[in-house]
């Protein structure tokens, strides 16, 4: 999917503002669909998904701290720096959802959901406090109340608490909307892919460091993490895929927003992408062979 949107940008067969539409589509109403339905699905009683939640924050904190320590490349500005370090601690949901579901059904991709509801709000506060030179806690809020798939995830976190499940009649639209998302996202993936950005001898190292971070070492902080702290099953599993997801697109938009390096921060998101294709695979390859 991802190669079919790279190929269908880069021949012109579609323009960039049919890709800009398509991406506002799944952001705004396919994702949170499939949010909804697949949080209000599953059972988020267990502590053990309590505990996945609590290391994926703790891993992202991690990931959070080692961006920081790249501020001492050498030749690194500090907008550049704070155009590449939000790509060593936020996460793809279009990539997340898509293997969550094909690793574990609905149940993972319920688990995938939760994670990325407690860990949405804490990745945006951190990209917007490193970009921007003086920060302002209302405007963040402003943000986050306005984001859809934090707002899905909220409701369907509510709903299932409460016991409020839609109809099936619902829910068979609300499934629809779901396939739709994964296949689209991961196209508006591959037509994001841009690599102008990294031609410099200091961007290359600081997008390399990044991505080093984002896919080795915040996985092998979670999985340290899920051993120390005794998660197990498929919590565990769906913990340590979430730490593999390459960074997201919304990088990009958030440092061009802010007055950052859009190309650098393009340039990494592409770089993360496609390095993450190995990375995934080995991991979940590790995950089959210890369950």
């Amino acid at each position: 999917m991802i190669a079919a949107g790279y190929l269908m940008m880069r021949t012109h067969w579609l323009s960039r503002p049919f890709w800009e539409g398509c991406e506002k589509l799944v952001y705004f109403v396919l994702f949170p669909a499939l949010l909804f339905a697949a949080i209000t699905r599953s059972n988020l009683g267990s502590d053990q998904t309590a505990l996945m939640v609590q290391i994926s924050l703790l891993a992202m904190l991690g990931a959070a701290a080692l961006g920081v320590l790249t501020r001492w490349i050498p030749g690194l500005t500090r907008m550049d720096w704070a155009s590449g370090v939000q790509c060593a601690f936020r996460f793809n949901t279009y990539v997340g959802f898509a293997i969550a579901a094909r690793a574990a059904g609905s149940e993972g991709l319920a688990l995938m959901a939760v994670i990325v509801g407690f860990t949405v709000p804490v990745a945006n506060l951190f990209a917007v406090s490193f970009l921007a030179n003086t920060f302002h806690p209302v405007k963040l809020l402003k943000e986050l109340s306005r984001n859809p798939l934090l707002l899905a995830t909220v409701a369907g976190i509510v709903a299932n608490l409460l016991s409020l499940h839609p109809p099936e009649l619902i829910y068979g639209v609300l499934d629809r909307a779901s396939s739709a998302s994964l296949a689209l996202g991961l196209m508006c993936v591959g037509a994001g892919l841009n690599f102008e950005g990294i031609r410099s001898a200091t961007a290359k190292w600081q997008a390399g460091t990044v991505t080093a971070i984002k896919l080795l070492a915040v996985p092998m902080m979670t999985w340290g993490l899920c051993s120390a702290m005794g998660l197990s099953g498929i919590q565990r599993d769906i913990a340590i895929l979430f730490a593999t997801m390459p960074t997201a697109t919304s990088a990009y938009i958030l440092a061009v927003r802010m007055g950052g390096n859009g190309p650098l921060a393009a340039s990494m998101v592409s770089l993360s992408t496609l390095a993450s294709m190995v990375t995934i695979t080995a991991w979940y390859a590790v995950l089959k062979g210890v369950s």
